[in-house]
């Protein structure tokens, strides 16, 4: 019973769209120019943007009464939006949606956005272990941190965007690397 409890939360926190709304999405012409050459390259850049240099903007730049975080999380939700309708939802949907092809595509995408986090996160964790140990005061390491209402919104938009952009954006990468036709 617990199963089939937590398999329905889990669906309703995770599942982003349906097999109608993939359906309506691989048929629908009204995002094409994202998927251009030159589409795919802005979208691209853009996320790519607001994931690296958008927390640090938020969190090197106070701006007195926190517009900047809220920018952010704007500019986070927009791109994965964006890059959704890029890559026709193929990232997000679940197997009933998808055919079996698609269901590869969308397969090996994870293992690559999987892969493109872990090495993100991974930076992140050796960045925070040599911080600690040049705070090394006779052999003792010490860190203390404290974070401004921006810097803690800053920390946690990078890692919530990582989060949600790396699946559509791997798949938009590989399809203009033209390694994926959707």
């Amino acid at each position: 019973m617990a199963t089939g409890w937590l398999g329905k939360v889990n669906d309703w926190l995770w599942q982003t769209t349906d097999r109608k709304g993939v359906m309506k999405d691989l048929a629908d012409t009204k995002w094409d120019w994202l998927r251009t050459p030159s589409g795919l390259k802005s979208i691209i850049s853009l996320a790519l943007f607001v994931i690296f240099a958008g927390p640090l903007i938020v969190w090197f730049v106070d701006d007195g009464i926190g517009v900047l975080p809220v920018l952010l999380v704007i500019a986070i939700f927009g791109v994965w939006f964006l890059l959704r309708r890029a890559v026709r939802l193929v990232a997000d949907a679940p197997d009933e949606a998808l055919d079996e092809r698609l269901i590869g595509i969308r397969n090996r995408t994870y293992l690559t956005a999987f892969r493109a986090l872990a090495s993100v996160v991974g930076l992140v964790g050796v960045g925070f272990l040599v911080w600690a140990a040049t705070g090394n005061d006779a052999g003792v390491i010490t860190a203390t941190m404290s974070l401004t209402w921006p810097q803690a919104n800053a920390v946690v938009w990078f890692l919530y965007g990582q989060i949600m952009v790396w699946p559509s954006l791997a798949l938009a990468i590989a399809i203009k690397r033209r390694k994926v036709h959707l």
